[in-house]
This record gives C-alpha cells, sequence and structure tokens, in this order.
C-alpha cells in the first residue's frame, strides 16, 4: 500500500451525531474547503483502547454518515483492533464501530 504524503485527521459527522455531540450548536464555519465543504470551530476527541487523540478537527456540512479519516499511525495509536473508535463531543459521545 503507499503512502499519501499527507493524510489529515478530521472526522465528518451525520446530522443526528452533531445533535448528540454538540447539541443543538449547529457546526459554526472555521474556513471554507472546497465543494461547499469547511472546517468548522467545533473539535472531538477519538479515543480507542490504548490511546486517546484530543482537538480532531470536524469537517462539514453534516453527511450521511459518520466518517473518521486517521493521519498515519492514527489507528495504531488507539488500538483499534477491537471495538472500534469513540467520538467524544461537548454533549455526548458516539461509538463508530472499527
Amino acid at each position: 500500500m503507499s503512502r499519501k504524503p499527507h493524510a489529515p485527521r478530521f472526522v465528518r459527522l451525520s446530522t443526528g451525531d452533531v445533535a448528540a455531540l454538540f447539541g443543538s450548536d449547529p457546526l459554526e464555519p472555521r474556513f471554507p474547503i472546497s465543494n461547499g465543504r469547511f472546517v468548522a470551530r467545533q473539535r472531538v476527541s477519538l479515543v480507542g483502547k490504548r490511546g486517546r487523540i484530543d482537538g480532531v478537527p470536524v469537517v462539514g456540512p453534516p453527511g450521511e454518515e459518520t466518517t473518521v479519516s486517521f493521519g498515519h499511525g492514527d489507528a495504531e495509536r488507539l488500538d483499534m483492533s477491537e471495538g472500534g473508535v469513540l467520538i467524544v463531543g461537548p454533549s455526548g459521545e458516539r461509538k463508530l464501530a472499527g
């Protein structure tokens, strides 16, 4: 498998998961990316079996389903071999199967 020169870490949330993680607050655009997408001011934490990564950017607008784009080494750092990853926001958390 070839490595991409740049693998940004971010989370794209479904509408339901935005509500679960941030309550009634909508995603607030911080700066535009492309194709109508933006990096939101909100951040989440990713928690795995062995570790935690705080301050993960959220990309909006909300999509159909929640997806996580990991940076190089993130999956190993969190140890997602069993149970997936927990996405934690200020108002709640969601489990994403690995």
